[in-house]
């Protein structure tokens, strides 16, 4: 079978790239609104996390920061600003590994709870990530992808 890769066939990389960045905004804003209307499964992982900052709402803020994110995924201009915020956005999700291993395992090192394991699927976020960035790069400089 032979790669789809030329445009007037279904997978191109401008295509791809798409589908990272509507996926990505779909996922933080989703994410990010139940923050937003405090209705979030995460909210006290976000508060235990966080509780070092003090900030009463931070979980609130955190949404706002998500949906942020969220559109910025949007808008090819800004996509090196936009994969800097991702990035320190995905470093504070994996603070808990660290941070609460009470609440992260049920056996260190392998044994993950299933916040544990909540967390660890963003491994596949950073992989999507790298991925939208190299397709961005690769189309701003219009170098083959090799």
């Amino acid at each position: 079978m032979r790669p789809l890769t030329t445009s007037t066939e279904l997978i191109t990389p401008q295509r791809v790239q798409w589908s990272l960045r509507v996926a990505f905004a779909i996922v933080f804003c989703w994410f990010g609104g139940l923050k937003i209307v405090d209705n979030s499964p995460a909210h006290d992982l976000v508060e235990a996390t966080l509780q070092w900052t003090q900030i009463d709402s931070i979980s609130l803020l955190l949404g706002m920061w998500e949906v942020v994110i969220a559109s910025c995924f949007l808008i090819p201009r800004i996509t090196r600003f936009t994969l800097a915020m991702f990035l320190v956005h995905m470093a504070g999700t994996f603070m808990p590994l660290v941070t609460l291993p009470e609440l992260s395992y049920i056996s260190f090192p392998l044994g993950l709870s299933l916040i544990g394991q909540y967390i660890l699927k963003n491994v596949v976020f950073l992989a999507a990530g790298s991925a939208l960035y190299l397709l961005w790069r690769s189309h701003e400089h219009e170098a083959p992808l090799s």
